[in-house]
């Protein structure tokens, strides 16, 4: 009888410590599901919904300037203002990319955290590793947050440059175009 009441006792320690761990490894990706929700909210009021316009506007810019300014001095403040334009302008087609990576990203993430929950309150495949992917899931977490701080910090860089540069620029360039079409009457 001793016997018996000892695995009796065995058997409620194991399933209770058990039942203890599996509540905190669901604590665990409950908090990372708020964590990629606050991510998605912040990329996606950081997306930049203009590109393609953006970079319509900027190749427009550039090209009159190209075709029509004509000069016999060199300008180094407006030299300076075209290299700094035109990095920016390169910058634009990356920064889409980050921002579809970052997207399909929270969308993978979100699906992982779905499919382990349900492999732990199911008790499915090897219980001895959910931790281990617990921290590989919340590894790439803080790689997507990292990739988001980078897209941030460079996407305001950007804009910060076409805000700056872009009327003074389309406007030189539109002056330009006027002064070649007077010399040039077609």
């Amino acid at each position: 009888m001793r016997v018996f009441g000892v695995f009796v006792c065995s058997i409620v320690l194991l399933f209770g410590c058990s039942d203890l761990e599996k509540s905190d490894q669901l604590k665990s990706i409950a908090t990372m599901r708020g964590t990629l929700d606050s991510l998605e909210t912040e990329v996606k009021r950081n997306e930049i919904d203009t590109i393609a316009a953006l970079t319509v506007a900027t190749n427009s810019v550039e090209l009159r300037i190209k075709n029509y300014y004509d000069s016999d001095t060199i300008n180094l403040e407006l030299g300076k203002k075209m290299n700094a334009y035109k990095l920016m302008r390169r910058s634009l087609s990356p920064l889409g990319r980050s921002y579809s990576t970052l997207t399909q990203g929270i969308k993978d993430q979100r699906e992982q955290l779905t499919n382990l929950t349900s492999d732990i309150e199911n008790g499915n495949g090897k219980r001895n590793e959910y931790n281990a992917y617990l921290l590989h899931e919340q590894t790439k977490l803080d790689q997507l947050k990292t990739v988001f701080d980078s897209y941030k910090k460079e996407k305001n860089k950007t804009m910060k440059t076409f805000h700056e540069l872009h009327p003074y620029l389309d406007s030189f360039s539109r002056e330009q175009a006027e002064i070649y079409n007077k010399k040039h009457p077609r």
